[in-house]
């Protein structure tokens, strides 16, 4: 496990346990729920769900969500288990999850985690295109590494042809000609996202790839609850380019 993915569960873990030890903690009047928090119980999600559009099994955008239970007095199972519950409590204690209760815990001190990675399956599905996926990915920066673009092309799924095609390419092209091509691509998966809600839903919380409560409803970051939502991004690709690993990342700005 990498330092940031064992600090992020860190943080995860000392928040369910704030919410589930302190029941007049600032953050229970911040959710507001149809039940008592006396009878509501914060959850650690360990386990992997099915995305819908990813088809496998990944980690959602919930890290914790909240469970009902009937009964309101668990504190001797609690103080055993120091306040920490996570999925496999969930069939001891019979407790039921509460929809739209999934919160996306950050590490305090990261300010560079990943909102979103995407493949090229994955990219088409939502934004329609292989095309605008390598225009993003490729190599422009020094002549040397042109060549790469002929792998970069193939691992979108498409050709020189289509490529070509897209974005009405005449000949070959220079420094300038395909940093044009990445920056317009870049810009306009960008846009994208900022203006249709359900790719930015799909972005940021997770709707429409995960069922409830499994979707984030709230961001918890640096001691801040508040209602997830778009924040500021920006586009790049991942750092496997090179070893044949072609991704579209999104990332906080």
């Amino acid at each position: 496990m990498n330092k940031g993915t064992s600090e992020g569960t860190e943080e995860e873990i000392k928040f369910v346990k704030e919410l589930n030890k302190n029941k007049n903690s600032k953050y229970w009047d911040i959710i507001k729920s149809p039940f008592s928090k006396r009878n509501l119980f914060a959850i650690h999600v360990i386990h992997k769900k099915y995305g819908k559009i990813n088809k496998k099994k990944i980690m959602p955008k919930a890290d914790i969500f909240l469970a009902y239970s009937q009964e309101e007095n668990l504190l001797g199972y609690l103080e055993e288990k120091e306040f920490y519950l996570n999925e496999d409590d969930l069939k001891k204690l019979k407790l039921s999850p509460v929809n739209h209760t999934g919160i996306s815990v950050k590490r305090p001190d990261s300010n560079r985690y990943q909102i979103m990675k995407m493949n090229p399956i994955t990219f088409k599905k939502i934004f329609g295109s292989y095309e605008l996926g390598a225009g993003a990915s490729i190599f422009c920066k020094r002549e040397e590494e042109f060549e790469k673009n002929n792998s970069v092309i193939k691992g979108w799924k498409i050709d020189n042809g289509k490529f070509n095609a897209y974005f009405k390419i005449n000949g070959n092209m220079g420094i300038k000609e395909l940093q044009e091509i990445k920056k317009l691509s870049t810009r306009k998966i960008y846009e994208m996202i900022a203006q249709s809600k359900t790719i930015s839903d799909f972005i940021f919380r997770g709707i429409g790839n995960f069922e409830e409560p499994y979707t984030a409803t709230w961001f918890y970051e640096k001691g801040i609850l508040k209602k997830a939502e778009k924040i500021p991004f920006i586009v790049t690709t991942g750092s496997g380019r090179s070893h044949g690993d072609f991704t579209i990342v999104i990332k906080p700005k």
